[in-house]
């Protein structure tokens, strides 16, 4: 009988800690707070990640994908579909959201403050996109982050705030305008104010002198987020508890919200990861797991002011201080850690906080500081659908191998910045936001883009710790009225418009003077394969225009134009003529002002100055039938209203996503022998194709075109020449 009692008790308790071990850190901290993960696109798509979610948390928030940049990256024009996902995700779990951010300083949409706004259109715009974004999740989460690291690190700065944009402008009254939009939008939501370093004595009382202060001018803040993002050296659990002592006297709610543990020195909102690498000992894993222990000590002793805990990220394949600093309690295949263990059985640390080391003295050589070599597969953990053939873009300068593009559009960027702290890549997410990179084990920055990106030319740029430049790997081309980054992603069509073994024509700069502009202009001329060959013989000209922020280089060095010309003569597609490409003078057009732009000033440089040149120093045809006009976006617009204006000059028009003629447009059928129209099929295809049968219909030589697959596009307008190349001068 006691044997029989005996295995009884036994299965009793192993079954016990079977079905304890099978809930997860929410139903261990029941009694304390809520357990919260911050979660990408992957993780709430994968079936694996969504059942580890769902297993160990109750609280969630979306990383990125409800930052003000992504969520409205063009004012007015809002990004649903990844926030859509995660809250849609969060509903089907029941689990609950933290909103995380509304206004922060690192991915704010541009378009709020770079026509430099008066402080009354910025709170305009900011409370638009404060209350779109908090109106359309209030019924999934519980709280936000109002305002995002508004406080300095200098901590011998006389002015406690960070000297952000937002706050030249408007000074701290910008908070108090945000919360206060907030509350309108979604008065149930509690509203916390978020920072790293939260537990350094000065920048701790920094925030709570803020945050009285500006609740006493009206601010509805309820809570402080606490990021903590700290080390394996520190904070210790004294200084998380003072911080905690200090900060509920002024709120009754403390979020942590952002919370991973690096296993280097570094900690809070510092990017400077480990540059020789972690070596992940196992002592390494006792300290990491020691100072969980501690951290969440402290907050169970303040489990009556502390309502949530959430890590940042769900794995450490997932963290954005890299899988080399071993920062969360699930791994780099969402295997439990030591860690996991000691927050989940409440375990005591069982050494002592370790010194930090001393720092290395750092080697320097021609070339600056000697680093470990660089190796991809440490950089870049394998990613779960992406296949690793990734080369370097066409588009890069000599011998760099970054960005590299895989066959299936996704983009890696690797920048050598040592000493920056943020670098973003505007490439990726979809016009969300761009690409966040991260510090690898090499002191240098990575990133891969979420997705796969639309096949063709695209311009980027980076942002470095504020500050917009150009990728040191890239070439650079002119566009959006500056010289930008360019990366080519290859195109299942791209055989038009490849270098290949043909005869090829010549592509050659000219100056000539404007009587008008009182200057020398510049025009690229493409002249074919057989120019020149026979001197009697000459040629038709296509007058070939820009887009708005391009410029003359464009069609030739972004557009391809000349190839595409060499590959339809080689297949005898087309017949040989020149292609003239001049600056547009639209650049000085901005938003809002294209009502007023009549492109006269373009026209008399154009038709007066440009074609009598192009005239008398080539072998031109010179009447109106041998001559066309056609250009892309902004240039399709100056296309429409000088062939209409000047009937006289052109026989054959080509707007490239740039509008529609109309039938009334044309006042005689001889008026031109063929008008060509254009646009990608995420454009307006059709108005392209309504505008086309109606000019047919009214006995209009027309031709619509549309570019299956492509926008507003570089791949849409190389498509479009070839389609229209071979129609011309008929």
């Amino acid at each position: 009988m006691k044997t029989t009692l005996k295995t009884a008790l036994a299965l009793a308790l192993a079954l016990s800690a079977t079905d304890t071990w099978a809930q997860g850190l929410k139903d261990a901290y029941k009694d304390y707070f809520l357990i919260g993960v911050a979660v990408n696109q992957r993780n709430v798509t994968n079936a694996q990640q969504q059942a580890l979610v769902r297993q160990e948390f109750n609280s969630m928030t979306a990383e990125n994908d409800m930052k003000p940049e992504p969520t409205e990256p063009r004012e007015g024009q809002f990004q649903w579909d990844g926030a859509d996902r995660i809250a849609n995700f969060a509903r089907q779990s029941g689990i609950r959201m933290r909103g995380h951010c509304l206004m922060w300083h690192n991915q704010v949409g541009r378009w709020m403050l770079e026509d430099n706004p008066t402080k009354e259109v910025f709170y305009a715009r900011m409370k638009r996109h404060i209350q779109a974004v908090v109106s359309r999740y209030k019924d999934i989460v519980y709280c936000w982050d109002v305002v995002n690291e508004a406080i300095t690190d200098d901590p011998n700065a006389k002015d406690p705030y960070r000297q952000s944009p937002m706050y030249k402008l408007c000074g701290d009254e910008f908070i108090v305008k945000a919360f206060q939009y907030a509350r309108e939008a979604d008065p149930k939501a509690l509203l916390f104010y978020n920072d790293y370093n939260e537990c350094d004595p000065v920048k701790s009382q920094r925030i709570f002198d803020m945050v009285k202060k500006l609740k006493a001018q009206g601010a509805p803040i309820d809570g402080i987020g606490m990021q903590g993002h700290y080390n394996i050296y520190g904070p210790t659990e004294q200084d998380v508890d003072k911080a905690l002592q200090l900060y509920r006297q002024i709120v009754k709610h403390i979020h942590v919200t952002e919370l991973d543990i690096r296993v280097n020195e570094e900690m809070g909102g510092q990017l400077q990861f480990s540059r020789d690498g972690a070596t992940v000992t196992d002592s390494v894993k006792q300290h990491l797991a020691d100072q969980y222990a501690r951290v969440f000590r402290a907050f169970r002793k303040h489990k009556d002011v502390i309502d949530c805990v959430t890590f940042w990220n769900l794995g450490d394949r997932d963290s954005w201080v890299g899988v080399n600093n071993y920062p969360l309690p699930f791994d780099v295949d969402y295997k439990p850690k030591m860690a996991y263990d000691y927050i989940r059985q409440m375990k005591a640390p069982l050494w002592d906080m370790p010194k930090k080391p001393a720092p290395k003295p750092r080697q320097r050589g021609p070339q600056g500081e000697q680093r470990a070599p660089f190796k991809p597969e440490l950089a870049f953990p394998e990613t779960d659908g992406v296949k690793e053939d990734f080369k370097p873009s066409t588009k890069n300068q000599p011998f760099q191998q970054y960005p590299m593009v895989n066959s299936q559009g996704y983009v890696r960027f690797r920048i050598d910045l040592p000493d920056a702290r943020d670098i973003t890549v505007s490439l990726g997410l979809g016009g969300r936001g761009g690409t966040k990179l991260h510090k690898t084990y090499d002191g240098s920055f990575v990133g891969q883009t979420e997705g796969p990106m639309d096949e063709g030319f695209h311009y980027y740029h980076l942002t470095v710790d504020g500050g917009t430049v150009n990728d040191p790997g890239a070439q650079n081309y002119y566009g959006s009225t500056r010289w930008e980054s360019g990366i080519e992603i290859p195109a299942h069509d791209q055989d038009f418009y490849a270098l290949k073994n043909v005869s090829h024509g010549n592509v050659q700069q000219v100056l000539f003077w404007s009587e008008s502009t009182q200057e020398v202009r510049r025009a690229f001329v493409y002249t074919p394969p057989t120019y020149g060959q026979n001197p009697t013989q000459r040629y038709p000209v296509l007058y070939l225009q820009h887009g708005w922020g391009e410029d003359e280089t464009a069609w030739s060095r972004q557009g391809h134009a000349n190839l595409i010309m060499d590959n339809l003569i080689a297949e005898g597609k087309t017949l040989p003529f020149i292609i003239v490409m001049t600056y547009g003078m639209t650049n000085g057009v901005r938003f809002g002002g294209l009502h007023e732009f009549t492109a006269k000033e373009f026209e008399t440089v154009l038709v007066d100055e440009l074609i009598p040149y192009i005239d008398q120093h080539f072998l031109t045809k010179s009447d109106k039938w041998n001559r066309a006009m056609a250009g892309l976006s902004m240039g399709g617009f100056e296309t429409k209203l000088i062939t209409l204006r000047r009937p006289d000059v052109f026989g054959y028009y080509g707007l490239l996503s740039g509008g529609q003629y109309e039938p009334n447009d044309i006042k005689s059928k001889d008026q031109v022998r063929l008008i060509f129209q254009s646009c990608g099929s995420k454009e307006r295809p059709d108005a392209i194709r309504q505008s086309t049968d109606a000019l047919k219909k009214a006995g209009l030589n027309a031709v619509g075109y549309v570019s299956e697959g492509t926008a507003h596009e570089f791949l849409t307008w190389r498509r479009s020449l070839r389609e229209m190349a071979p129609l011309l001068f008929r």
